[in-house]
């Protein structure tokens, strides 16, 4: 399983995941797909009860984690898309 952004090139490894985190991404992936509006989507991916947080015992921890990764690339590009964020380098 993993995380691919053919407009960027981004590629995730993802089976290391446990089942809760697969199951969280899924999810992620089908309100990105139905276009969520960003700021609830925000809520959704990064709230504290996120199961991105559950066992992660430090910030590093966190932002190295696949599923972090992932999920903050659909979120910027969820951003892109609604006009919320732009991108700095127009060629990607």
């Amino acid at each position: 399983m993993r995380y691919v952004n053919p407009r960027t090139g981004l590629t995730v490894a993802l089976d290391t995941l446990t089942i809760k985190e697969k199951s969280f991404y899924r999810r992620a992936l089908k309100e990105f797909k139905r276009n969520t509006d960003w700021f609830e989507f925000d809520k959704f991916l990064f709230s504290p009860s996120s199961v991105l947080y559950k066992g992660r015992r430090s910030h590093l921890e966190i932002l190295r984690h696949p599923l972090f990764l992932a999920l903050k690339d659909m979120w910027l590009q969820l951003g892109v898309q609604q006009g919320k964020i732009t991108r700095k380098n127009k060629r990607v």
